[in-house]
C-alpha cells in the first residue's frame, strides 16, 4: 500500500493486499511504534499493541472506516474472516479513514509504525512499515 497525492490537500490509499490464507481470528497482530530520537536514529518500542484475533481487532481498530477500506480494496464481503486472494485499490480517499478507533490526539514528531502478522504457531505471515510526521496544528 502507498498513498498518493490527488490534490494540494488529499490523499489516496492505493495498492494491494495479498493473502496466502484467510485472514481471521487465528492470526495475532502486533504494533509496534519507534519514534524518532533527538540525535538521529529510532527509540524502538515507544508504543506496542500486542493482540490476538487480528480480523476482528483490525475491524475494531479501523471503526466505521472498516467498511470504506474493505470496499476501496474490493473484498468480496465485510466480515471476517476474509478469504484467499489478490485485492488491489484504485485509491481510498484518505478523508473517509478519519472516523478509526486510533487515538485522535498524539505527540507530535516522526513516527516508524511497524505492523506484524503472525500465525498461532509463531510464523511470521506479513508486516507492513508506515513513516508518520505528526505535526503541531499550527505547523504546515
Amino acid at each position: 500500500m502507498y498513498l498518493s497525492k490527488t490534490s494540494a490537500t488529499e490523499f489516496e490509499i492505493k495498492g494491494n493486499v495479498t493473502y496466502l490464507i484467510p485472514f481471521d481470528d487465528s492470526v495475532s497482530l502486533n504494533i509496534n511504534l519507534a519514534n524518532k530520537g533527538s540525535i538521529g536514529g529510532w527509540v524502538e518500542n515507544a508504543h506496542v499493541y500486542t493482540t490476538t484475533n487480528a480480523c476482528s481487532k483490525l475491524k475494531y481498530l479501523l471503526g466505521d472506516s472498516w467498511k470504506d477500506y474493505c470496499q476501496g480494496f474490493n473484498f468480496p464481503d465485510l466480515e471476517c474472516p476474509m478469504k484467499p486472494g489478490i485485492y488491489v485499490s484504485s485509491g481510498i480517499n484518505t478523508n473517509k479513514m478519519k472516523n478509526t478507533n486510533f487515538p485522535k490526539t498524539f505527540f507530535y514528531g516522526e513516527y516508524k509504525m511497524v505492523i506484524t502478522y503472525t500465525s498461532s504457531k509463531g510464523e511470521k505471515l506479513g508486516c507492513l512499515v508506515i513513516v508518520l510526521d505528526i505535526i503541531r496544528p499550527w505547523e504546515t
